[in-house]
């Protein structure tokens, strides 16, 4: 079944709930929370039938969008976060707004339904910038009006910053895909994707930047989160004697795999003057 927590919504407005959607193009999660009373309401998980074009993409979407997302909760804040390796970091001072998509295309490719963004991090000095395909933006949209849409790279490093610890790494697992972030006190060392469809191959891109930053294994605190089995986490203890299965600050659910795989998901981004840049 897809629905794993289908608690008692109210619909009256007296309730303050957040929409958090996190989407790739295989499937889609979404949690109604309850940030008040810090716990979470409606947390659904749904996987997509195989797309053969960007036109059945958005039917399933909004097929998906129709069935499910109950719409009619009358939302304080939505968001929806993209899992895709298609997002960079910028330096303030070389970002040029109207060059956004300049900037990501020399390193990913943008495809023509793709909406290019960018999230500023005053944190870092720095703007992220991202691709998120129309397809999936706007169903959603049409479902759930002023959802803010962002890369999962924007909650990976608003973790990161937070997490205790001198040197860290978050480590995001997700449908065969390693997200990782790299920390110093408060530096982002490194945040970037890897893709990873078997779990030694998402060892050996920790290990190769560890190897950048030269960092040792045994002095790092590893922060796990996503789709880590026991049998993945089981190798990562081999060579980490710090793990830590990282779970939403103040919203915890049923169980520590549960927390694991959704404590992106749970954690709330503030809207910022990111914008669409084409």
């Amino acid at each position: 079944m897809p629905h794993i927590i289908n608690k008692r919504i109210d619909l009256s407005g007296s309730a303050l709930y957040r929409l958090s959607i996190q989407a790739d193009l295989n499937g889609f999660s979404f949690a109604v929370l309850d940030d008040t009373t810090a716990s979470c309401r409606m947390l659904h998980s749904y996987a997509l039938p195989a797309c053969s074009d960007y036109d059945e993409l958005y039917t399933e979407t909004a097929v998906w969008c129709k069935k499910f997302l109950p719409a009619q909760v009358p939302y304080v804040y939505a968001h929806c976060s993209f899992c895709a390796p298609s997002f960079t970091l910028v330096p303030n001072e070389v970002f040029v707004p109207e060059k956004a998509a300049q900037f990501l295309q020399s390193i990913h490719q943008i495809n023509d339904l793709d909406e290019v963004s960018f999230y500023t991090l005053p944190e870092l000095n720095a703007v992220c910038i991202y691709s998120i395909p129309n397809t999936l933006t706007s169903p959603i949209l049409k479902a759930v009006k002023k959802t803010h849409f962002y890369s999962v790279a924007i909650p990976l490093i608003r973790i990161a910053l937070s997490l205790p610890g001198h040197t860290r790494a978050l480590f995001y697992y997700h449908n065969d895909h390693l997200y990782l972030g790299l920390m110093r006190e408060q530096e982002l060392l490194l945040c970037n994707a890897y893709e990873a469809p078997q779990a030694n191959t998402a060892l050996y891109f920790l290990f190769l930047s560890l190897h950048q930053w030269q960092l040792n294994p045994e002095s790092i605190l590893l922060y796990i989160a996503g789709q880590c089995s026991k049998s993945l986490i089981q190798l990562l203890s081999r060579y980490f004697p710090k793990i830590i299965a990282l779970s939403d600050a103040k919203i915890m659910l049923q169980s520590q795999e549960l927390n694991m795989r959704y404590s992106l998901m749970l954690h709330p981004v503030p809207p910022c003057a990111s914008s669409e840049a084409s």
